[in-house]
């Protein structure tokens, strides 16, 4: 499937619970999150180091480092806005600017699960994501700083950050869906 597709799905899941009296499907609840395993266009995957995530080659010895993603529903649905987080459930991506100015990408300690419930537009936390270069990649985009995306360093173990779509660094990334029902 398409990033595109993956995330209309996300959008239309057949998982979520109703609230009773309310049909809009921007009222459903999801279950739990949806798993990915994420890597750029270089073959490096994100893997959590301490509280830092980090581009790396994978080697047979390293385990998947899985993201967890959720709708925002208070946003427009057409940009395909998300929540991203660890797959533990209890760290999101947050976009905040640095004591220079700068917009820096941050995992921070909030429940993926309590962003999605509090239907709010929470735009630090959240990323348009859309396919990109191909149905088979796909960008992230801070909903809070526009035009700047969730980037890798071209050099290997470097940290994940924020990037304008121009710089060098990498702001394309592959996906793979896992089962988050094994993962719990």
């Amino acid at each position: 499937m398409s990033w595109d597709q993956e995330v209309a799905a996300l959008f239309s899941d057949k998982s979520r619970e109703s609230d009773p009296g309310d049909y809009e499907l921007q009222t459903a609840k999801l279950r739990t999150p949806w798993l990915f395993r994420i890597w750029d266009i270089s073959q490096k995957f994100l893997f959590l180091m301490g509280n830092m995530l980090l581009a790396k080659f994978q080697n047979a010895n390293m385990p998947d480092h899985l993201i967890s993603v959720l709708p925002n529903t208070a946003l427009d649905p057409k940009k395909k806005p998300i929540f991203m987080g660890l797959s533990d459930k209890n760290h999101s991506f947050c976009c905040v600017k640095s004591g220079e100015g700068q917009p820096q990408l941050q995992i921070v300690e909030r429940s993926i699960l309590q962003l999605y419930q509090e239907k709010k537009e929470l735009k630090p936390f959240t990323f348009y994501s859309k396919a990109d270069g191909g149905p088979e990649t796909c960008s992230f985009e801070s909903a809070e700083f526009p035009n700047w995306f969730i980037s890798t360093s071209s050099e290997p173990n470097r940290p994940i950050g924020l990037s304008p779509k121009e710089s060098a660094e990498n702001t394309l990334f592959f996906f793979e869906r896992k089962d988050s029902y094994f993962m719990m």
